[in-house]
């Protein structure tokens, strides 16, 4: 097969895609059909009628699913937790508690509150934006925007494990605020300065997807869901939570743990051993680029979803058969995150110098 060379950044691109393990149950080209050469809002919408009338597992039935979909490579035994470091583990459904110190118990946070749709299904039962998470840390969260902000903040520990997210006032500045992602700068046209919760850098894209998923999956109802994150501007997103989330979604690209998630949810046997399953995909998780076209710099544009990348192995468009790897890179996965070592230098799969 004839080779393609690319230069070092597309490499890293590549080496996101080819590197992930874990393949996709169903042909995501097919799934995904009846959105292509759709743009903008229509593509959201394309993409609504596609994952909904999912099966609701019910608020109770989270439990039986998130043994599967929230334990470390869906081992069924160790809890992943979103908010803080605690190490938790699990034999059979996973146990809830209402309040307690941190490291006492886990509860099931919504990342979108249930006092903004007022509890109301299927919302309050979609596994796609609710992580089981330290049950003091859940309430620390409260109902407060994600945000952004400088200093410690406000978090809390135990002798027996820490949070890792932290709450304060958001420093998001229109004109201030800013990042650097594939060789371009973007600048916040808004200005957030309310009490936020920022979670660990290592799952802020995580919850990003999980916002575009919402916005998506619910198009016809959650303009009128309160909180301040959710309107009928910007495809279902206010401007501050589009901007933060588009953020968050470059920086933080898709882990081996959200695709193992994504097929528990949809109910792939191969990880999920419960009989739980929604049978829906978060497309967002599929097909990252999706976004841009949505949200994004590419908003406007209509997509060609065959060639649309994927970080499974088996939908990627290159194979790594195709791939001339740069002689003097390695990869190295650390945290569930692949980065690119260059000599003694470090990247991530934006192409950003780490170290």
């Amino acid at each position: 097969m004839k080779k393609h060379f690319y230069t070092f950044f597309a490499l890293l691109f590549i080496a996101q895609l080819v590197w992930a393990e874990v393949d996709s149950s169903v042909s995501l080209q097919t799934y995904y059909a009846t959105a292509n050469s759709k743009s903008d809002n229509a593509l959201r919408l394309a993409l609504h009628d596609i994952i909904k009338g999912h099966t609701n597992v019910t608020y109770g039935g989270l439990a039986t699913l998130m043994q599967w979909s929230d334990t470390k490579n869906a081992d069924g035994k160790t809890v992943v937790d979103i908010y803080t470091n605690c190490t938790y583990t699990c034999n059979g459904a996973l146990k809830w508690i209402s309040s307690g110190n941190v490291g006492d118990g886990m509860n099931r946070e919504h990342t979108v509150p249930q006092s903004w749709f007022n509890k109301q299904d299927p919302m309050v039962a979609d596994a796609f934006h609710i992580y089981p998470t330290d049950a003091k840390a859940n309430n620390n969260r409260s109902s407060f925007l994600y945000g952004e902000f400088s200093g410690k903040g406000t978090s809390y520990s135990t002798n027996k494990c820490s949070e890792s997210g932290k709450k304060g006032t958001s420093e998001w500045k229109a004109g201030t605020t800013s990042y650097t992602y594939n060789g371009q700068t973007y600048v916040a046209s808004t200005t957030y300065s309310s009490t936020v919760y920022e979670p660990d850098d290592e799952y802020k894209g995580d919850l990003a997807r999980s916002y575009f998923y919402m916005a998506t999956r619910y198009s016809d109802v959650c303009s009128g869901w309160s909180g301040g994150a959710f309107g009928s501007d910007n495809n279902g997103l206010k401007a501050y939570t589009a901007e933060l989330m588009l953020k968050w979604h470059r920086l933080d690209p898709v882990s081996e743990k959200e695709l193992i998630r994504n097929e528990v949810i949809y109910g792939n046997p191969i990880y999920n051993k419960s009989s739980k399953k929604q049978g829906n995909r978060n497309p967002f998780i599929d097909y990252p680029e999706l976004v841009e076209y949505i949200w994004g710099n590419k908003k406007g544009q209509s997509v060609t979803i065959s060639a649309l990348d994927s970080p499974y192995a088996n939908e990627s468009s290159q194979g790594i058969d195709e791939i001339e790897v740069a002689p003097a890179a390695r990869k190295v996965l650390m945290d569930g995150q692949l980065y690119i070592i260059v000599g003694e230098q470090m990247f991530n799969l934006q192409g950003q110098r780490i170290q």
